[in-house]
């Protein structure tokens, strides 16, 4: 007879690795989906308005049959030069079938090795995926959601 397998015999995955990187996808996926309360949103440009917040931005840009491109930000005065209007701007492709959310990332260029490379690239998408992880839990416990 089998045994139930045990999740906490199963080790997290490393950070900075592929594995993590994977995992964050998948968190991001399930955080967007409670932001989005669930719907799947068509092209156009939605607010969230939080009383505990700034007011939040989303514009999805590309629909497909498994995915979604999305932008978030909030909009700043654009009378204010220290910073874009649209801060922090991040570009979110969504893959229902795969159920994973990914900052699109941004080029990199560089004269390193493919290997070098490849680790750069590696942990920039860790970076940035991790902030959308992190900007995300926010967002919701700040009381956001495009309804």
């Amino acid at each position: 007879m089998r045994e139930a397998l045990d999740n906490s015999m199963i080790p997290s995955p490393l950070p900075n690795t592929f594995a993590g990187l994977m995992e964050v996808y998948e968190g991001n996926y399930i955080k967007i989906r409670k932001l989005c309360d669930n719907i799947n949103p068509n092209v156009g440009q939605y607010l969230s308005v939080s009383t505990a917040d700034l007011d939040l931005h989303m514009q999805i840009t590309e629909r497909s049959r498994y995915t979604y491109t999305l932008i978030l930000s909030y909009r700043f005065n654009k009378d204010d030069t220290s910073m874009p209007a649209d801060y922090p701007k991040l570009t979110v492709r969504v893959y229902h079938d795969a159920m994973q959310a990914e900052v699109l990332p941004t080029n990199l260029k560089g004269s390193d090795s493919r290997t070098q490379f490849e680790n750069k690239r590696l942990l920039h998408r860790w970076r940035d995926n991790r902030f959308l992880s992190k900007w995300l839990s926010f967002l919701l416990r700040r009381g956001h959601s495009f309804d």
